[in-house]
């Protein structure tokens, strides 16, 4: 369901770990993005029938770039680089 008229559903997921995940990933790459799910699937961890479904929307304008993030995610062309990194504390030894 979404919120403006410009946002369109990406895709459906099992859960909202799944749903964070990519949600989380689009933003790093610069798109707008929101999940939506019924909370009974939430609360009872079910994925049964569309329960525990979590819809994922983008604008539309963003759609294509979005789509092309999920499909190297799916053949695991989607890396991290420098500017993605994060800075780890040093450990004992260095």
């Amino acid at each position: 369901m979404p919120s403006e008229s410009n946002e369109v559903e990406l895709i459906r997921v099992p859960g909202g770990i799944n749903a964070e995940s990519i949600v989380t990933a689009l933003h790093g790459r610069g798109i707008p993005a929101r999940s939506h799910g019924e909370p009974i699937g939430k609360i009872y961890g079910l994925t049964l029938d569309g329960l525990g479904e979590v819809s994922i929307f983008v604008p539309e304008e963003y759609l294509e770039m979005a789509r092309s993030i999920l499909a190297a995610g799916e053949h695991g062309d989607l890396l991290i680089d420098d500017k993605d990194a994060i800075d780890e504390p040093a450990s004992e030894d260095d």
